[in-house]
């Protein structure tokens, strides 16, 4: 007669930033002697379905691309000619993932009349991985500046100003965020000069 056995399923970490590979390991205990082979299924809502093969009774796997919020999961243990299957379960938790932004022009600096270009990146913050979207604003202080709210894709915003006059201008750039990453801001200074 074949052995049941119970398994037990780990995420790692947890919780994970977006971005962020999770490696899940799954223990088949024998409720018995002997020690459980085969395979474990792993079945992770709005992820994907890995399968590890049993070595010591244990095996593990690893996911990604998955979005923030909570995934549970399912390990199923197949069983074999001497344990029977059994399953477990647990859940994952994705948070955002920090950001941090940087704003450029160019050129700088400028002049009078001509046109400049503000450049905002947005970069995850490290185990965080992807591409943020979403809006940046930009609040160009001094004469001819202002508020702009623009675009983000794939980490990047771009404005370009023919309006500024003559100084120094503060510069902020401002990340909203979105579902998977969390905002920032950046600050700069652009200066014009008198056309020649």
């Amino acid at each position: 007669m074949a052995t049941p056995t119970l398994t037990l399923v780990t995420a790692t970490p947890n919780p994970a930033t977006f971005g962020q590979t999770v490696t899940l390991t799954a223990t088949v205990l024998p409720l018995g002697a002997g020690t459980p082979t085969g395979t474990v299924t792993f079945t992770v809502t709005d992820g994907p379905i890995p399968t590890g093969t049993l070595s010591g009774g244990t095996t593990s796997v690893t996911v990604s691309g998955l979005s923030t919020g909570i995934h549970p999961v399912v390990a199923t243990y197949s069983g074999d000619t001497n344990f029977l299957s059994s399953t477990g379960t647990t859940l994952i938790a994705v948070v955002q993932s920090a950001t941090t932004t940087s704003v450029t022009s160019t050129p700088d600096p400028s002049t009078l009349g001509a046109p400049v270009t503000f450049t905002a990146t947005v970069t995850p913050v490290a185990p965080g991985a992807g591409a943020p979207t979403g809006t940046m604003t930009f609040v160009i202080g001094g004469s001819g500046g202002g508020t702009f709210a623009q675009p983000v894709t794939a980490g990047v915003a771009t404005l370009t100003l023919s309006t500024l006059g003559v100084g120094t201008h503060p510069v902020v750039a401002i990340y909203t965020g979105d579902s998977s990453f969390l905002p920032s801001s950046g600050i700069d200074t652009h200066t014009v000069i008198p056309a020649s």
